[in-house]
């Protein structure tokens, strides 16, 4: 009786040292130490890429002046001869242009754009340049937004899918963590792999969420099509090989018994 007392407080131990050392391992930032400053990285604006959808309002003092430039594609505006410009369109939704393969955009009257490799707020600057120049709009503002920011969550978390971020370009790997409702408990926090697309080829990168260096990765902010994949630590990983190992057994003998049976019915 005494055996199977101290053999049953053993297991009670071992359990109870698991489950403290699951719960360490699922809690974030682990060497972020209390009342010390870190140096804040800078962020760094989303740059455009090919594919990417923009919307770009052009406004000044005169709307109808500007109106010319809010009009997707040619047409919407006319020049008369003593070059003022009139709108030929009614107003409705902001005009959306799509970077081409050559990393420009069709812009009203402009013509095309280079925008690939460009941040919104360098477009928007070099758009307005471009109207100054031209004696187009002597007071312009512009305003450029990516209106297809997108990325994925994959593998070990609450939520998975695609998600569209609007409204904001800078969205963090921490963001996605908690738009996905948090890491599941199979999670192995030390390699979470985001592939990212870089001049034209893919770079996967690797991030420990237990740790502060997080916020020096260059994956910190998530970039347009961004795919988060979270690996199965290796508790994971051995559940389903024992699974795996028990529909192999369980297959085994039903043909074992299959094959008896049919042994003892020809008999």
């Amino acid at each position: 009786m005494k055996q199977k007392l101290h053999l049953l407080a053993l297991l009670l131990i071992a359990l109870a040292v698991t489950s403290c050392r699951t719960r360490t391992q699922m809690i974030y930032l682990q060497d972020f130490a209390p009342d010390v400053e870190y140096p804040v990285q800078p962020t760094k604006d989303l740059v455009i890429q090919n594919d990417d959808n923009l919307t770009i309002k052009v406004t000044c003092k005169n709307p109808e002046l500007a109106m010319a430039f809010n009009m997707p594609g040619s047409g919407g505006y006319s020049i008369s001869n003593d070059g003022t410009i009139h709108s030929t369109a009614t107003t409705g939704t902001d005009a959306t242009y799509t970077v081409t393969e050559d990393g420009t955009i069709d812009f009203p009257i402009l013509g095309k754009i280079q925008a690939r490799g460009l941040t919104c707020r360098q477009l928007s600057e070099s758009i307005k340049k471009e109207l100054q120049s031209r004696s187009l709009i002597t007071d312009p503002f512009v305003t450029t937004q990516i209106t297809n920011f997108t990325y994925s969550v994959l593998g070990e978390a609450k939520k998975v899918g695609t998600v569209e971020v609007k409204g904001k370009e800078r969205v963090t790997i921490l963001d996605a963590v908690a738009q996905a409702g948090d890491l599941t408990q199979d999670a192995k926090l030390e390699r979470i792999a985001v592939i990212r697309e870089e001049n034209g080829k893919r770079k996967i990168y690797h991030v420990d969420i237990r740790s502060k260096s997080i916020f020096e990765s260059p994956v910190f902010y998530l970039k347009q099509n961004d795919l988060i994949y979270i690996e199965p630590n290796d508790n994971k990983v051995r559940e389903e090989s024992r699974r795996n190992l028990q529909w192999i057994f369980t297959g085994a003998s039903l043909l074992t018994t299959v094959i008896s049976l049919i042994t003892l019915i020809k008999k």
